[in-house]
């Protein structure tokens, strides 16, 4: 137990084990020559004043160079490496502790140095980097900021200083740096953050990576798709109008027509205006996406919508559950509805050899409604997906005759009233499953 008591008190302790020392050989001397209380007393305090003077000038003197050494300490801490305690004290230990620490300062000093010049370049840096840059301290308040964050909200870092970046639109949720909607930045930014430690304290370097560009390849690859499925369609239109054409002036160049051919140039009249009207129709069809309207939202039940799904498509097997009351734009959910049911009948009857389609009862409509959302499942035991990255391209279709308009029409009449639509294979047995996200407004 020794070894955990303070200083002090070992002090203490060796001083009482030195007065003992001296009491015991006074205690004799007074028992042998019988001294009276006045002389015991006196024999007492000659020895013990002494030892007791010079036990307390060891111990002020021990303490009063702790205390100096603390403030030596204190010294290095708060960066003054000049200052020295200790001065009343030459050479022995006191000195070699003179050197340590002052070797100890030196090092330090070169530490702080080499410190505040990495920190200097990387401000520097920071200030050279293309991207833009925001450094807060730990108030969520502007430390710093780089030139083009600057020329982003033309602005100086001498006017950003101290500011809240709340007021610049950027706020912290979930632990991660996000633009609001009242952001002043002229762009869309992902926001990435680092912790800076700086004299014991987290600062945030927050660096903004523009979305535009991203964007903007997105949307690039989308047109590049649209754009091939565009010249797939209006080249399968005009390659044959335009060869059948070549052969009807041909055969006017020859002469008059005989019957045969007489007859012959009414089919291809005849076929040029089908392709003609195909064509037509493909267009208009792409116009339809112009001409969405804004979703009115009406309140209404699962039971109601059944009874008409159910009118059309007499074979779609409803799962049973507790009437649903949601809300949702009517018309538009029930024209998704049949556009998905009857791909998921297509489907499914696409995979049954020699089966009248009334027969068939392999496409399933579940409901599933939680505090906040109305789910809508439709499930197929079709084929499933052959080609997912295609699956919402509009106009593409693996259907003979498919538009490759209904599904992506679908997912539109969806997202206009503020739900999803998804579409996958089954991950349980063959098929697809085709799922309607609305959202509670309760």
């Amino acid at each position: 137990m020794t070894h955990k008591l303070s200083l002090e008190t070992k002090l203490i302790v060796l001083f009482i084990c030195s007065a003992l020392l001296l009491i015991i050989p006074c205690i004799y001397i007074i028992i042998d020559l019988q001294l009276d209380l006045l002389e015991a007393s006196t024999l007492l305090l000659f020895f013990l004043l002494p030892g007791y003077w010079l036990f307390s000038r060891s111990y002020n003197y021990i303490t009063d160079i702790l205390e100096r050494i603390g403030l030596q300490l204190d010294s290095i801490g708060n960066e003054e490496f000049n200052s020295w305690h200790l001065a009343g004290f030459q050479g022995g230990r006191i000195d070699a502790l003179r050197s340590d620490f002052q070797r100890l300062s030196n090092k330090l000093n070169t530490k702080r140095f080499e410190y505040m010049h990495n920190e200097s370049f990387l401000f520097e840096f920071i200030k050279e980097l293309e991207l833009p840059i925001l450094v807060l301290d730990h108030h969520q308040q502007i430390y710093s900021s780089n030139n083009n964050f600057n020329l982003l909200v033309k602005s100086s870092t001498h006017d950003l200083l101290g500011k809240k970046v709340s007021s610049l639109g950027i706020s912290l949720v979930d632990n991660k740096w996000q633009q609001t909607p009242e952001s002043q930045l002229p762009k869309r930014f992902q926001i990435a953050q680092h912790i800076l430690k700086r004299s014991g304290r987290n600062y945030q370097l927050l660096v903004l990576f523009s979305i535009e560009q991203q964007l903007r390849d997105n949307e690039k690859q989308v047109w590049q798709r649209l754009i091939r499925v565009l010249n797939h369609e209006v080249r399968n239109s005009l390659t044959p109008i335009y060869s059948m054409t070549q052969s009807l002036q041909e055969m006017k160049l020859a002469g008059p027509l005989k019957p045969e051919q007489q007859q012959l140039e009414k089919n291809i009249l005849e076929v040029i205006e089908k392709r003609s009207l195909q064509l037509l129709d493909f267009v208009e069809n792409y116009s339809v996406f112009n001409k969405l309207a804004p979703a009115k939202i009406a309140k209404t039940t699962s039971t109601a919508l059944n009874l008409r799904l159910q009118a059309l498509f007499p074979t779609l097997a409803i799962t049973e559950h507790p009437d649903i009351h949601f809300e949702a734009d009517i018309g538009q959910l029930e024209q998704a509805l049949i556009n998905i049911i009857k791909n998921a009948i297509e489907a499914s009857v696409a995979n049954v050899d020699n089966v009248d389609n009334s027969s068939i009862t392999a496409v399933v409509m579940n409901w599933h409604q939680d505090k906040q959302n109305t789910t809508i499942q439709i499930i197929d035991s079709g084929l499933g997906i052959a080609n997912p990255d295609n699956l919402f391209v509009p106009f593409y279709s693996t259907k003979e005759k498919g538009t490759g308009i209904g599904l992506i029409l679908s997912r539109e009449f969806i997202r206009n009233q503020g739900g999803d639509l998804t579409l996958e294979n089954n991950k349980v047995s063959q098929g697809a499953i085709a799922e309607i996200i609305l959202v509670g407004r309760r």
